[in-house]
């Protein structure tokens, strides 16, 4: 008989899609195994796990951000409270219902009411961290933790450093990453599908799933500079609440006699087709982006959004620095010429095809990654280190 665990996912792809990437795997292993998600009642968590027919269900749960106005951070204080409450509540019900022999949370808020309720129904936790910098939330139920899978080789000291007596086993796993963007390497490169063409250079922009204004921006600012240039192409995945502001902009600022390919896309699914054929990639520098860049060795330039949560996306693109596959640009710093000569400097004259001859350096965020955390999860229980 399989088992039964469940998932706690929540806010954006960078925390559903590895939780996904697990789920998938855990059922190819074992059919008999029996899992159910929890997410939010407004994320993109039932749509991207759709095709996993797994159970889906949601809790109330909020953010914490803290805020400079007074107002607003009382409303936000009162708001993750009861939302709170609410959710370890409902969060109680499902696990008593389904009765896991594990509970898992891959981050974002909706795992605190969740763990809060595994927590209190005796069922073992286990957390998948998966930024450089812990999340406070994965923090304070360190302590509580039967597992704690991190995806960077380093993270393990910030649970030791916490000052809370963390017993878990700490395992490094990398980020668990789809089929589909293990097998990238596979396809063959489909430049018709985005209306680009295979001789010039391709640049992919991104802001992560959410989209980022302040990278729309800089892209379209970009444009006036490129315009005349034969040799590029730009691909940008503006964030489905920017694409219609991206468009009319772009439109407005086209002319005739451009030379330059320039497509926006809302949000693309097929990621692993992308990395295919990017010479380059623009992006924030959360944590998923990062595994894929690393996985698919794609050169990137990275712009940390500086209001993340202890700065966790910097030491994220940090780690691609250090293994010189990155360069950083501080969002203060972004303008169109800084940008243009970070383009110039990078060269993109390392081949695609070398790029990936590769790839098997990168097991420990593909296969390997996924089977640790799925043993660990399905298998035997084992006796927590002292």
């Amino acid at each position: 008989m399989g088992k039964r665990i469940i998932v706690a996912a929540g806010g954006t792809a960078g925390h559903i899609n590895p939780a996904a990437s697990l789920i998938e795997y855990m059922l190819n292993v074992d059919s008999g195994t029996e899992v159910m998600f929890i997410g939010t009642k407004k994320g993109m968590e039932k749509s991207l796990i759709a095709g996993l027919c797994v159970e889906f269900r949601s809790v109330n749960a909020s953010g914490f951000n803290i805020s400079s106005n007074l107002f607003r951070k009382i409303v936000v204080y009162f708001k993750f409270l009861a939302n709170l409450i609410l959710g370890f509540f409902e969060s109680v019900h499902l696990i008593r219902s389904f009765n896991p022999g594990i509970v898992l949370g891959m981050g974002g808020y909706v795992c605190a009411p969740v763990f809060l309720a595994a927590v209190c129904c005796r069922k073992k936790i286990a957390i998948h961290e998966q930024n450089y910098i812990p999340g406070r939330l994965n923090k304070f139920f360190a302590k509580f933790a039967h597992y704690i899978f991190i995806s960077f080789e380093d993270s393990g000291k910030y649970f030791k450093n916490t000052g809370k007596q963390v017993r878990a086993e700490i395992i490094y796993t990398g980020n668990p990453l789809r089929s589909a963007v293990r097998k990238f390497y596979k396809l063959e490169p489909d430049y018709e599908k985005w209306q680009l063409e295979k001789d010039r250079r391709t640049i992919v922009c991104l802001g992560g799933s959410l989209g980022a204004e302040k990278i729309n921006n800089t892209i379209i600012e970009l444009y006036m500079d490129l315009r005349n240039e034969a040799d590029f192409q730009i691909l940008l995945i503006s964030g489905t609440r920017f694409y219609k502001q991206v468009v009319n902009r772009i439109k407005e600022m086209r002319l005739d006699t451009d030379r330059l390919i320039f497509k926006v896309y809302p949000y693309v699914f097929e990621m692993e087709k992308i990395y295919r054929i990017a010479d380059l990639v623009i992006s924030r520098a959360g944590a998923m982006t990062v595994s894929e860049l690393y996985y698919t060795m794609t050169p990137a330039i990275l712009i940390p959004y500086p209001e993340a949560i202890e700065n966790h996306q910097l030491y994220n693109a940090q780690y691609l620095v250090k293994k010189n596959m990155a360069v950083i640009i501080n969002d203060k710093d972004i303008t169109p010429g800084v940008l243009l000569q970070e383009i110039k400097d990078m060269g993109m004259d390392m081949p695609l095809e070398d790029r990936i001859r590769d790839f098997n350096k990168r097991e420990i965020t593909g296969i390997k990654g996924l089977k640790i955390m799925a043993d660990k999860i399905m298998g035997a229980p084992k006796e927590v280190l002292k």
